[in-house]
């Protein structure tokens, strides 16, 4: 009984581990679109992470810094 316990312990441990994976694997399909930034220098083809030039950086935190005032 020991045995059959571990292997379902087992095979809930692979079907979680790759339940993971895949919630974590990149999608740009599935990814929303970000307005946070308005101009966009480019992208890291590795992460799909945007990466924003230096004027849109300054225009984001003169936003935040004017919406934390209110």
């Amino acid at each position: 009984m020991v045995d059959k316990n571990m292997n379902i312990s087992e095979a809930k441990k692979r079907q979680l581990k790759a339940k993971i994976e895949e919630e974590m694997a990149i999608n740009d399909e599935k990814r929303p679109g970000s307005d946070l930034y308005a101009d966009i220098h480019s992208k890291d083809p590795e992460t799909g992470v945007e990466v924003p030039t230096e004027e849109s950086v300054v225009e984001a935190k003169a936003w935040v810094d004017e919406e934390t005032r209110m």
